[in-house]
């Protein structure tokens, strides 16, 4: 399924503290990893260009679940590498970004490039965040939860969005399947897609909120209130949760 002939490897990054997990297991290099064979491999194809598998794997003893996500020939141009860079190199990079201006995302275990001869492979293998569901999962349920949960959970949504926003950070397709929440801790949340993270302002950030509360359209307008009170409770960018309102419907708040 996969080829293994390669011109040459890149240099690992590996957390260290994961290091004696993986190395009786064997999986500290590029090839065992890339090796690695599963029945109901998750295939997601670009249409223009490469593919990626994305397979969940435990090490043995209990010592941890992880997602093992391998690619091929998906390359992205970018000013650091303007002949191009696999996609996980920059979703490594939107990792450490979010560390940086703490926002809770991925935990990066392995990192990896190799130049095979059919084309540029990376590997990327984060630890899974079993516990966690996405906003657009518990949404399917809303009415089931209790009034007090609904509530804290679109608060804990709106301070993960005004984190974000507060860092001058924007996602370029926001919706609540971004959103990850530990329903047994709140307010535990993590962002779940860095990849798609950028720096933006002023306009831009008004459309990652009304990106988001397209796609959280089942809550009533009551309860989104709690959502919006949140964010613009961290975000520097509004005043007042009028102000916010008026820039998200004028023409309701006109009338």
């Amino acid at each position: 399924m996969w080829p293994t002939s390669a011109k040459k490897n890149s240099e690992a990054y590996i957390e260290a503290h994961f290091r004696k997990q993986f190395r009786p297991a064997h999986l500290l290099n590029f090839h065992a990893l890339w090796e690695m064979q599963f029945l109901d491999s998750h295939k997601v194809s670009f249409p223009e260009s490469g593919h990626s598998l994305i397979d969940r794997f435990e090490l043995p003893d209990g010592q941890g679940a992880f997602y093992l996500k391998r690619q091929l020939n998906r390359s992205i141009r970018t000013w650091r590498r303007p002949f191009g860079e696999p996609a996980f190199a920059q979703e490594l990079r939107n990792i450490r970004l979010c560390e940086q201006y703490h926002i809770p995302t991925l935990e990066p275990v392995y990192y990896a490039e190799r130049q095979m001869t059919v084309g540029p492979a990376a590997i990327l293998v984060v630890r899974a965040l079993d516990g966690y569901q996405s906003l657009q999962d518990i949404l399917t349920h809303w009415y089931g939860l209790e009034r007090h949960m609904r509530e804290s959970i679109l608060h804990t949504a709106g301070k993960a969005l005004g984190r974000l926003h507060a860092a001058g950070l924007g996602h370029s397709r926001l919706k609540a399947d971004d959103i990850i929440i530990d329903l047994t801790q709140i307010p535990q949340w993590r962002l779940a897609s860095p990849q798609f993270i950028t720096q933006v302002k002023g306009r831009d950030l008004l459309l990652d909120v009304q990106s988001f509360l397209d796609s959280v359209a089942v809550v009533g307008d009551t309860e989104l209130d709690f959502l919006l009170k949140a964010y613009v409770d961290i975000s520097p960018q509004w005043p007042n949760l009028s102000a916010l309102k008026q820039a998200l419907y004028p023409s309701q708040q006109a009338s």
